[in-house]
């Protein structure tokens, strides 16, 4: 398990490297005008899918029915692989060609002027990325079972790498039309697609796997995966679910300074320029470092064990596993999203400032990697705790929750972007991500109780403290270095990070937090104690 969370947590942190520079070229080549919110509400249905059946509730539900039916039966396996690969691909291949019709039809109602014409184009040339991507995810899943997890780790960059080659290489041969470089940059994004899933054919057939579809043998466990699978969807995806709403209301309500909303028969003016859903777009890159590496980390890490107690039904080393896991993570997500809070604006001006992206850009993005920041909690104690909930079998509560917080983030969405712009869906996002976990924490103590809340909250106290007095002295290194130019911004963002950090965690020791140390040696005591 530790070696393969290594594996993954090294390829994870290589492609969010990967995929920072790719968004700081891609900010540089497009800024975040019409042309970037077309192309990104194009892509986020195939990246959001691409959440649904990799990095969520496809690949949880595929690798224990896969692992068990290959330790019996290794052709068996085979055969499920095969016949899981034939199924996602007629129902993605349906739900494709609804969404080639649909984009048909916005080509032809919309006139090319529209900006629904442009994203309507993309969005058709994008969709088939989904199929391969989708099935590249079964097919990792399937690696990872087999204990495998260099290729899974591979495929993430891939997409990042024939990203940047296409802005760095391509595109600038071809022309300097923006729309034309965004229908370049689509066909790079299809190309990656294919190659995210051939990487994985070889590696398969070199374990014995060929194609073979044989129905009634593995009928019950497909119908086992599906049926897992769907109602982990809304409980494991959440958040992305509420980034996919939240880009689709920034595209519908972003347009011209003070026109009104035709759809809306002229009765309110749009509440920003358009560039909103491009805002979420760059911004959720920096809140996304902290959410992946610290809740998914913790969360990837955890699960087994967690599983293994409610197999035993050792309820009480359950509790106490989710409420270290809860620990661990409060003490390096909520200084993290205070760090990024207090540098939102020189890591935006650092990263994406040059090319296309002007200061008035800066200064949209940073406001809401700002909001954003606030939901770093959240974000990152969501994954751990529904993972809770799965380990005990219990799929419909964060199932339920995640559609509340879907509707919920569309309301408050809807209701703050009037008053605060582009702010009010990070707000509301965050905000969300805060009240599911709450609700979901509650409902896990009613039902099965065990969670040692005077330990949780002595150690929210110190880190509270611990963060308040690491604010104060990042605001204090903040002013020492004057100048907004690249080599400034630097040298700010690298003192305070490494002073605050060692503030914050000086302090905390000091205030009696042990959970650094658990961290770093509590699996090395437990090996040397067995």
């Amino acid at each position: 398990m530790l070696r393969g969370t290594l594996v993954l947590g090294v390829g994870t942190l290589f492609s969010r490297l990967l995929g920072l520079l790719r968004d700081v070229a891609t900010a540089a080549v497009f800024g975040m005008g019409g042309t970037m919110d077309a192309f990104v509400a194009a892509f986020r249905l195939p990246d959001v899918a691409r959440r649904f059946f990799g990095d969520g509730s496809l690949g949880v539900s595929f690798i224990p029915v896969f692992t068990q039916v290959q330790q019996n039966e290794r052709q068996k396996a085979w055969t499920l692989l095969s016949v899981t690969l034939f199924w996602v691909f007629l129902y993605l291949f349906v739900f494709v060609l609804i969404g080639e019709f649909l984009c048909l039809f916005g080509i032809w109602y919309f006139g090319p002027e529209s900006r629904v014409y442009m994203t309507a184009h993309l969005l058709s040339l994008l969709l088939p990325y989904l199929i391969l991507i989708c099935m590249a995810a079964i097919c990792s899943a399937a690696m990872q079972a087999l204990g495998r997890f260099t290729v899974s780790s591979m495929v993430p960059p891939i997409l990042n790498i024939i990203w940047l080659l296409g802005l760095l290489v391509i595109i600038p041969f071809f022309s300097d039309d923006p729309a034309t470089k965004c229908y370049l940059l689509t066909i790079c994004v299809l190309i990656a697609g294919f190659l995210q899933f051939a990487i994985h054919i070889p590696f398969l057939r070199a374990h014995g796997f060929r194609f073979h579809l044989n129905f009634a043998t593995v009928a019950p466990d497909v119908k086992q995966i599906f049926q897992n699978f769907f109602p982990k969807i809304f409980g494991l995806t959440s958040i992305q679910l509420n980034v996919l709403t939240a880009t689709c209301i920034a595209w519908l309500f972003s347009g011209g300074a003070n026109q009104p909303i035709f759809w809306l028969f002229d009765l309110l003016n749009y509440p920003f320029r358009q560039g909103a859903a491009a805002a979420i777009y760059y911004s959720e890159r920096m809140y996304e470092f902290p959410q992946g590496l610290i809740g998914l980390g913790v969360a990837m890490a955890i699960y087994p064990l967690l599983t293994r107690h409610a197999a035993e039904k050792n309820y009480k080393a359950l509790g106490d596993d989710l409420t270290l896991g809860l620990r661990i993570q409060f003490m390096l997500a909520i200084p993290a999203g205070c760090g990024l809070m207090l540098l939102s604006e020189p890591l935006v001006r650092l990263f994406f400032q040059r090319g296309a992206f002007t200061l008035a850009d800066v200064d949209r993005t940073a406001d809401m990697v700002f909001w954003f920041a606030t939901g770093i909690w959240a974000f990152c104690a969501l994954p751990i705790i529904v993972r809770a909930f799965y380990a005990l079998g219990d799929i419909r509560t964060p199932c339920r929750w995640g559609l509340v917080g879907m509707v919920l983030n569309i309301v408050l969405g809807v209701l703050l972007i009037f008053p605060l712009k582009e702010q009010g869906l990070a707000l509301a996002m965050s905000a969300t991500a805060g009240i599911q976990s709450l609700a979901l924490l509650y409902i896990f103590t009613v039902r099965y109780g065990h969670i040692d809340f005077p330990a949780l909250a002595t150690c929210l106290t110190r880190i509270c403290l611990a963060s308040g007095i690491m604010t104060i002295v990042i605001r204090l290194l903040a002013t020492t270095v004057p100048g907004t130019s690249s080599i400034a911004d630097a040298l700010r963002i690298a003192l305070c990070a490494v002073v605050g950090a060692f503030v914050f965690f000086v302090v905390y020791r000091s205030l009696g937090g042990r959970e650094l140390g658990v961290l770093l040696r509590g699996t090395l005591r437990k090996t040397k104690k067995q």
